[in-house]
């Protein structure tokens, strides 16, 4: 989006649910679709799935529509492609996300990105956290 939209990515400025993932793949993938696609919780038995679904739930998101981007969004950029990124980018973080991989990996990639550390805050709980808010809140009024 960085590259192909400048200007949305610019708005947006918060890759937190991809960092160095964006490069090297992993984090959610098939075992999650399939989870968010079951007809209930109780039938999901990947422990990865079962964590990103039951946080659907929670959060009462359209399973079927996070399954589709989960299925649509496999291509990952070249390092090249992530270092001509030329708009200001967030890089948040939670200290215990074990599923998105490096953001200071990342961080090194993309020219002129910060990175922000969320305290204690695996991949589900980051974007709640008071750490994230204030530091997204910080990010966007620096731009101009």
């Amino acid at each position: 989006m960085a590259r192909a939209s400048p200007a949305a990515a610019a708005a947006l400025g918060d890759f937190r649910r991809h960092r160095i993932g964006l490069i090297e793949g992993g984090g959610p993938g098939q075992n999650v679709a399939e989870a968010l696609e079951a007809a209930s919780l109780d039938e999901v038995t990947d422990p990865v799935g079962r964590t990103f679904r039951a946080f659907a739930d929670q959060t009462r998101s359209d399973r079927r529509a996070l399954a589709a981007c989960l299925r649509g969004s496999r291509r990952l950029m070249t390092r090249e492609e992530a270092a001509g990124i030329t708009v200001p980018v967030l890089i948040a973080v939670g200290t215990k996300d074990e599923i998105a991989g490096s953001a200071p990996a990342l961080g090194k990639i993309i020219p002129g990105s910060k990175v922000l550390d969320i305290p204690n805050r695996d991949h589900m709980r980051a974007v709640g956290d008071k750490v994230y808010k204030k530091g997204v809140l910080d990010f966007l009024s620096q731009r101009k």
